[in-house]
């Protein structure tokens, strides 16, 4: 063990950038505690820890690759630390106080009802007894805050729902590694049911399974062309030299929130397909103040300024599509059951704790034709579960496009039977700005 520590302090500095280097530098501190002779180990690690720390922990508290599970491993590694070095009579240096504090509130942002993680860029549900010992050392055990804007996400939340989306841009190449192409994708939870998910993901099922748990597709937001909105370097030895980073994505990221007495507005915006296709895609959202009303609206707008493509990555050989297909894509959780009406037009959503959600979708042309097809749930990160998403299929015309759709929360009693009355989409209210904006 002695010789394994001196071979981490020789290479601790120079592991792999991001969480492997976090854990590097706090593995050769713990060994300069608990192994004789080891305060040299111990100043170093704890150097070295606090400069990552400032590299990689972002001022709203998220980390650098904004994977929730990263944030829960490096923030109990932390925490034991920190109590290791407490039992010694040893100062805990400032920067590992300051992180401490800065990420326990934002554990609890990606925190669904449930109590497991959301599923965002490599983000498994991890194991709740973990997240609660986390969580039991955050002396402020308020309700998590609305908005990261350092981690890009927004959290909405009123009455029993909680939503999550993600609202960033991919983290920067080194940091890139497990990011996944979701940019504008949302999860949700109806108390401590999940309902709309992303399909998660897995290091463990192999390449394949890697690479489409990390395309736009298997997360709950709009796909043009098949296409996913940020690209991975996939060459082999590009692979092996650089990691499978994010090479390509959406550079500007727009957001904006609101809230009133009415309940919360949120309104988002990509230029992940600016450089391929010419397009913006749009995403409005609103979540009433009960919580039992959730209206989006999603556009494909055509960009003020093209952004140029990488010239390494040639998605489209022969010339590109002038008006190309869309889907918008919401997963629902292995747990819930769906019942599609005859006529195509709306969804029932049955969740295990008894509720009824009712989705419905139109576009400028009328209702939307819905169809419900397979899907898969990697929550575990290890395993695969059967599961189901609600897809509203649509084509781009004349450079623009637009999809209104709602999620409408049922009385227990017709949960199964709605009335009529519950079929009409409503309309998306206007985005309500704070004066001055």
């Amino acid at each position: 063990m002695a010789r394994q520590a001196r071979h981490l302090a020789r290479v601790a500095a120079i592991a792999p950038a991001g969480e492997p280097r976090i854990t590097a530098a706090m593995g050769l501190a713990f060994s300069g505690l608990c192994l004789s002779e080891g305060h040299k180990r111990l100043a170093k690690g704890l150097k070295l820890l606090c400069r990552e720390l400032d590299r990689q922990i972002l001022p709203d508290g998220g980390h650098v690759s904004r994977n929730p599970s990263a944030q829960l491993s490096i923030l109990l590694d932390l925490l034991s630390l920190r109590d290791a070095l407490s039992a010694r009579r040893i100062d805990v240096p400032k920067p590992v106080r300051d992180a401490i504090d800065r990420m326990t509130p934002m554990l609890r942002f990606f925190r669904h009802g449930d109590g497991k993680l959301a599923l965002f860029n490599g983000s498994t549900e991890g194991p709740e007894g973990a997240i609660d010992a986390a969580l039991e050392r955050d002396d402020a055990k308020g309700r998590p805050f609305g908005f990261a804007p350092h981690s890009g996400y927004q959290r909405l939340a009123a009455g029993p729902v909680n939503l999550v989306a993600d609202t960033g841009p991919p983290p920067p190449g080194a940091f890139s590694h497990e990011a996944h192409a979701g940019c504008l994708s949302f999860e949700m939870s109806a108390g401590r049911a999940r309902m709309i998910v992303n399909c998660g993901a897995t290091k463990v099922l192999g390449p394949d399974w890697e690479a489409a748990s990390r395309a736009t597709a298997a997360h709950s937001t709009l796909v043009l062309a098949d296409t996913s909105s940020a690209r991975m370097l996939k060459g082999k030895l590009s692979r092996r030299l650089l990691g499978p980073r994010v090479m390509e994505g959406p550079v500007a990221v727009e957001s904006r929130r609101n809230e009133n007495e009415a309940g919360v507005w949120l309104e988002t915006a990509h230029d992940g397909y600016a450089g391929l296709f010419g397009l913006v895609h749009r995403r409005r959202l609103f979540l009433s103040a009960t919580g039992e009303d959730l209206r989006g609206e999603d556009r494909l707008d055509a960009a003020a300024a093209p952004r140029r493509s990488n010239p390494w990555r040639r998605l489209f050989r022969h010339r590109l599509p002038q008006d190309p297909g869309f889907t918008i894509r919401f997963h629902i959780h292995p747990d819930a059951r769906l019942s599609l009406a005859h006529d195509r037009t709306n969804v029932l959503v049955l969740l295990p704790n008894g509720d009824g959600w009712q989705f419905r979708a139109r576009s400028d042309g009328g209702e939307c034709e819905i169809a419900i097809e397979e899907s898969v749930y990697l929550g575990s990160g290890d395993t695969t579960r059967r599961a189901e998403q609600i897809v509203v299929a649509g084509r781009v015309f004349r450079g623009e496009a637009r999809v209104n759709w709602a999620w409408r929360r049922l009385s227990t009693r017709n949960a199964g039977h709605p009335k009529r009355e519950d079929a009409e989409v409503p309309e998306l209210p206007d985005l309500e700005l704070p004066p001055g904006e």
